[in-house]
């Protein structure tokens, strides 16, 4: 039976964030948040740098004064005949959209089904350090919250996600300088895959403090105009590399990414000798 992902949450907060948030609301620091829950104070912090992260806001007291928008029914304003007519329409094209994404979902290869997202074996176990600019992230946040990638907006926040279960970490290259390097570097030591968003593979040794073994070839430079990265992995038994844009076939280049750190992660092998 193949690894079952963790189910997604549709709405903004995932549970725990929405209680995490209300106890906000009361004021309570993470010391109170973890004891009212019974969780870790590590695990208060994380959710609280989740909750800043997710609704865009800077501090505790702007997360505390937070609240959803208001879903405007624009439909009620047409006249009863154009509701109808509109109901009827809505409904066909939900119907039409729901055959499309079943066969988006069970497009198989023969008898094999393409797995989504959402089952890939690193779900919940990358963390991404990403950029202020949403434009500029390596997918849509819906595409990241399918996969499983944790978003963190700071330095601080990255390395509070970034724990023991962690098999690969994307850092985005404004971000990259802001980083202890020796920090990243012990990551890469114990298997933690390592992705550099707009950062050229001659460039890891001078912006992550990466100096690869066992990785050869001529990988080139990646003109700054495109949207690229490089990945790298110390393997039990040698090492791994590779370049590629991410704006060719963004969902397709995306897609290859998530495989490429799936192949590369070597978590379950930590201290693995060959």
């Amino acid at each position: 039976m193949g690894r079952m992902g963790r189910p997604r949450h549709p709405d903004i907060l995932t549970p725990r964030e929405w209680e995490v948030l209300a106890l906000l609301r009361e004021r309570l620091t993470n010391e109170d948040i973890a004891s009212r829950l019974g969780i870790t104070l590590d695990g208060a912090k994380y959710h609280v740098s989740q909750i800043l992260s997710k609704l865009g806001v800077s501090t505790r007291e702007e997360a505390a004064a937070w609240r959803p928008p208001e879903k405007q029914r624009w439909w009620m304003a047409w006249p009863v005949w154009a509701r109808i007519i509109g109901a009827a329409t809505i409904a066909a094209a939900v119907a039409g959209l729901a055959v499309l994404a079943l066969g988006v979902v069970l497009r198989t290869r023969g008898d094999e089904e393409v797995p989504s997202l959402r089952d890939n074996a690193l779900y919940g176990r990358i963390v991404y350090l990403a950029p202020a600019d949403h434009s500029q992230w390596i997918a849509p946040p819906e595409q990241l919250a399918e996969a499983g990638i944790v978003t963190t907006a700071t330095p601080d926040q990255f390395r509070q996600a970034v724990t023991s279960d962690t098999a690969a970490i994307i850092i985005d290259r404004g971000w990259a300088l802001q980083l202890d390097r020796g920090w990243v570097r012990s990551q890469y030591e114990q298997g933690v895959v390592i992705v550099g968003i707009g950062i050229n593979m001659s460039e890891m040794p001078s912006v992550l403090g990466l100096f690869p073994v066992g990785i050869s070839g001529d990988f080139g430079s990646y003109p700054e105009s495109r949207r690229f990265y490089s990945l790298i992995s110390k393997q039990p038994c040698g090492g791994g590399a590779s370049q590629d844009y991410l704006d060719l076939h963004p969902q397709s280049q995306f897609n290859l990414l998530i495989h490429r750190m799936a192949n590369d992660a070597t978590v379950p092998n930590r201290g693995a000798k060959c």
